[in-house]
């Protein structure tokens, strides 16, 4: 559950506030909309472990 840094206040995820910019996913505090990450849409996956 992904808590604010400005308001504290605690969110599920599919209540944050999404729009598109370019290529970036911008998500946003629903109460105060403060900017809470953003994303690049379409980079490669990151996890690089390899299964043993």
């Amino acid at each position: 559950m992904p808590t604010c840094r400005k308001c504290g206040s605690d969110h599920d995820a599919e209540e944050l506030t999404r729009h598109v910019f370019e290529e970036w996913l911008v998500v946003h505090c629903p109460d105060c909309h403060a900017p809470m990450g953003s994303y690049r849409l379409g980079a490669p996956a990151v996890d690089k472990l390899q299964p043993a």
